[in-house]
């Protein structure tokens, strides 16, 4: 597989936008089978942008809206569009997209996707599943990635939830010229490809807020111990009266650490939503088990740093085992949240960290998402789980 990430500024007059991105693709070389992957700033016409690229280039193209997006050309851009084009004679894509999602379809609706597209792979087996949704306040974050793993009998998932500037109206997704607000794009790719997915965070634990979860139902947590999540909250110092509840939030997320039904310990970050003053209880991004142990984290510029570099290279030691198959593209999903820790002045320093690590022979695009979907490897079994993210960095590398 080959690929090649390019990118424009013009988002607002997208013929002269795509006039660019087809200059800049004018010497690549198309395979057998090919694939375009877009990253938006939240405010493109997302349905004249897909109407316009398929004009243009005779493959399926998905993508979703970002907050801010990157690549290999532009580095860190608040606005603008990435285009990152994956090729290949020994690989197939199948791209396809659900219906609106709803707390009464959504698991119907996206198994029958991925079944659909299962069988539009032409015979080959699918390998991986790179998917972006429209978060639905009404479906835990977790619930997108747990139906794709039943459907597809636990084929690694990566991708997220798109983005936008905090409106949390404007985020779409997009397959072709189609635009959604409240649906899931994905695609299946079968061949010869062996993905190498990571995702890391690095956080440091504040010493007295480590509890037991007593009560729970999927992300809704009632009692920390004998207490409900308001009163350790309240004893933490925190201020649930304030207006700004997901903010105060963003710099010290939750760190869950759960056993699975195989008997794996999972660790995941979690940060609070919503609180419901009235029960007592937090609502969390994603889900939180009853018997979890539940830790206040905080993070800083220099962990993004950190767990960026270790993601990368942990990924790049994966890659150099495979002495027979050769590595040229990637994707990146990060967390508005880490985002969040830098000021105006530096938030092109997390994708600085990307450049200097990821060898020069990868091309790679990515996005800041509203919650991260990437498998995690239990290091006591090696068993391979697909979980939901929050405030975490994930890679794959085809």
């Amino acid at each position: 597989m080959r690929s090649l990430a390019v990118f424009t500024k013009n988002m607002d007059d997208l013929d002269l936008g795509v006039a660019e991105l087809k200059e800049k693709l004018s010497d690549f070389k198309l395979g057998r089978n090919s694939l375009g992957v877009v990253f938006a700033h939240a405010e493109t016409d997302f349905e004249e942008l897909g109407k316009k690229l398929s004009s243009e280039f005779k493959f399926p193209i998905m993508g979703c809206s970002a907050m801010s997006l990157f690549s290999e050309q532009q580095g860190y851009a608040k606005e603008g569009i990435s285009f990152h084009v994956f090729t290949a004679d020994d690989c197939s894509f199948a791209a396809g997209m659900t219906a609106e999602l709803t707390e009464d379809n959504y698991k119907t609706e996206i198994k029958r996707t991925f079944n659909k597209l299962k069988n539009d792979l032409g015979g080959w087996r699918p390998k991986v599943i790179i998917t972006y949704a429209v978060k639905n306040p009404k479906i835990p974050g977790d619930e997108f990635v747990n139906v794709l793993d039943d459907a597809s009998g636990g084929i690694p998932v990566f991708g997220g939830f798109c983005s936008d500037n905090f409106v949390f109206s404007e985020c779409s997704v997009m397959l072709n010229s189609q635009q959604s607000r409240s649906g899931m794009v994905m695609v299946l790719i079968g061949g010869d490809t062996k993905p190498v997915i990571k995702g890391e965070f690095s956080v440091e634990t504040v010493a007295d807020f480590d509890e037991v979860v007593t009560e729970a139902r999927g992300n809704v947590v009632y009692k920390l111990g004998n207490k409900t999540m308001v009163e350790a909250l309240r004893a933490a110092g925190f201020d649930l009266e304030t207006q700004d509840l997901v903010m105060q939030f963003v710099g010290s997320p939750f760190l869950v650490t759960f056993t699975s039904v195989e008997g794996d310990e999972i660790q995941v970050i979690r940060n609070l939503d919503s609180i419901d003053l009235e029960s007592g209880a937090g609502i969390f991004l994603g889900n939180v088990p009853k018997g979890a142990h539940i830790q206040l984290a905080m993070f800083t510029r220099r962990d993004v740093a950190r767990s960026v570099a270790k993601a990368i290279q942990s990924a790049i030691v994966d890659v150099g085992n495979e002495h027979k198959y050769e590595y040229t593209s990637a994707i990146i999903t990060s967390c508005v949240s880490r985002l969040m820790t830098f000021t105006n002045d530096d938030m092109v320093d997390e994708t600085k960290g990307y450049s200097a690590v990821i060898p020069r022979s990868i091309r790679f695009s990515g996005m800041y998402s509203y919650g991260e979907f990437c498998p995690i490897i239990s290091k006591a079994t090696g068993n391979v789980h697909n979980c939901f993210h929050n405030t975490t960095f994930c890679f794959i590398v085809l």
